[in-house]
């Protein structure tokens, strides 16, 4: 699924699943291949150069949350690149509790906690967070875990809306997100 072009247009010069600017990467791209073009003419024989790139990370998107209005799903978060934000209902609001973890945490990608957070169209007061089994403090609105999920691939998909009749596109309010109208 994915909220309708007209909906919530987010321009943005960040790659869409680490949050670096692409100038940025583009840059180093060319640094680290104009590094190796040099030490492969100053080696004689192969190299044990081995060059790691992290996974993508949750971490560097989440930047704030945001009320959008989807016409599909009536008013939503978004976190700071525009991207969906999700609840589980297998989750617990009142204590604030997550239940997907392991696995689970691979594909739905808790929001980590954060100073500085910025917050617009939510109450402040609903947002909050909590201290889950693996480390991870993570977001809360008013008392659900928040996540996004992988397979949103670009800002504006809702790839997981409704999925396993579990997880939801989550409101403002916290509650779960349903066709507008």
């Amino acid at each position: 699924m994915r909220i309708g072009e007209t909906d919530c247009v987010l321009r943005t010069d960040r790659h869409p699943r680490t949050g670096f600017r692409l100038a940025g990467l583009r840059l180093a791209a060319a640094l680290v291949a104009a590094g190796f073009a040099v030490l492969a003419g100053c080696s004689a024989g192969p190299t044990a150069w081995q060059v790691t790139v992290p996974p993508p990370s949750l971490m560097a998107r989440v930047s704030g949350l945001f009320t959008v209005d989807s016409a599909t799903l009536g008013p939503v978060v978004i976190d700071g690149q525009g991207y969906l934000v999700y609840r589980s209902d297998r989750d617990s609001s009142r204590p604030p509790r997550s239940t997907c973890l392991d696995a689970c945490a691979t594909t739905w990608l808790p929001l980590p906690a954060a100073a500085g957070l910025r917050v617009s169209g939510i109450d402040r007061q609903l947002v909050g967070h909590l201290l889950r089994p693996d480390g991870i403090d993570q977001l809360t609105l008013n008392g659900w875990p928040l996540y996004g999920y992988a397979e949103d691939l670009k800002p504006g998909d809702a790839n997981g809306e409704g999925l396993m009749h579990i997880w939801y596109v989550i409101r403002p309010d916290g509650s779960k997100a349903g066709p507008a109208g």
